[in-house]
């Protein structure tokens, strides 16, 4: 991908869902790759984006969806699954895009499908851990435009010094 310019909205394609083997290994591959988020991933998320891509394949709770840009590489990514206790509150199990397609809508545009899958799927309400780390505060901008509410924070939650932030929004039927 050329990060030298900006890439204009147009050239986005739509998000798809991930439906192969090959794209789910393309999805790991874009979030584990190195600076996408602002801060050191962990040993758990560093397992859940090597295996949770793939193990959504067919799976109707569960799921990602990605963008290529225009050089077909995937730019953006955002996965949804049902929560442990399947009492129909999803979570968001990540959402990265590549620093160069950032500020454009596409965020908001994923958070929105994610809303969407929620709401079809007969879910109550949609989760979204992030950090606090100041690196993520577009992103808890983005949350509260949304109409994500702050509903939880646990200290030291990833490292010391970087607490979890936890945000929601109920899904209105």
């Amino acid at each position: 991908m050329n990060v030298s310019r900006p890439i204009p909205e147009a050239e986005f394609c739509e998000a798809a869902r991930v439906a192969t083997r090959a794209e789910a290994e393309e999805v790991s591959a874009f979030l584990l790759q190195p600076g996408l988020f602002g801060t050191p991933l962990t040993p758990g998320e560093l397992e859940e984006f090597k295996t949770h891509p793939v193990a959504t394949l067919g799976c109707a709770d569960d799921a990602y969806w990605f963008v290529r840009d225009e050089t077909r590489a995937v730019c953006a990514v955002i996965g949804v699954r049902m929560n442990a206790e399947r009492t129909g509150i999803f979570e968001v199990s990540a959402l990265a895009l590549h620093f160069a397609c950032r500020r454009r809508g596409l965020g908001r545009r994923l958070l929105e499908l994610a809303l969407r899958f929620v709401a079809e799927s007969g879910g109550r309400g949609l989760l979204f851990e992030t950090s606090s780390d100041p690196s993520y505060a577009p992103m808890h901008r983005l949350l509260a435009k949304r109409g994500f509410a702050q509903v939880g924070r646990f200290p030291d939650f990833y490292y010391p010094g970087e607490d979890t932030l936890w945000y929601y929004r109920a899904i209105k039927r």
